[in-house]
């Protein structure tokens, strides 16, 4: 079964665009010690060198706070992962909705030949 972790976590990956001076180096070790736990990342799984933000502050300046992991051996299984901005625009919220499509494969049935009345 997969684990996943999903949510606001209030942080920002290493690298983000644009760059925040506020991060400290707590608060990178704790987005790294996902990776360190065998949970993948999925966007950035998907989307390596895409920049996408889940979050916009009064200036207009965007993070990407809402993060989407899965154990790493189900990130291969991982079909979408995507931020959708409409309900952030429309009012609704003030993040985005995140969503994520994970195809795993069916578990056979354990039953042997019930009989069924």
């Amino acid at each position: 079964m997969p684990v996943i972790v999903a949510g606001d976590l209030n942080v920002v990956e290493r690298g983000h665009q644009p760059p925040h001076k506020v991060f400290g180096a707590w608060e990178y070790a704790f987005c790294d010690s996902f990776q360190a736990t065998n949970l993948t990342d999925v966007f950035r799984h998907l989307h390596p060198d895409k920049t996408a933000h889940s979050w916009y502050g009064l200036t207009g300046a965007g993070s990407r706070f809402d993060h989407v992991f899965v154990s790493t051996p189900h990130a291969a299984h991982v079909a979408a992962c995507d931020y959708h901005q409409q309900a952030r625009e429309a009012g609704l919220t003030d993040h985005a909705v995140m969503t994520l499509r994970l195809g795993l494969p069916a578990i056979p049935s354990t039953s042997r030949g019930a009989d069924v009345r």
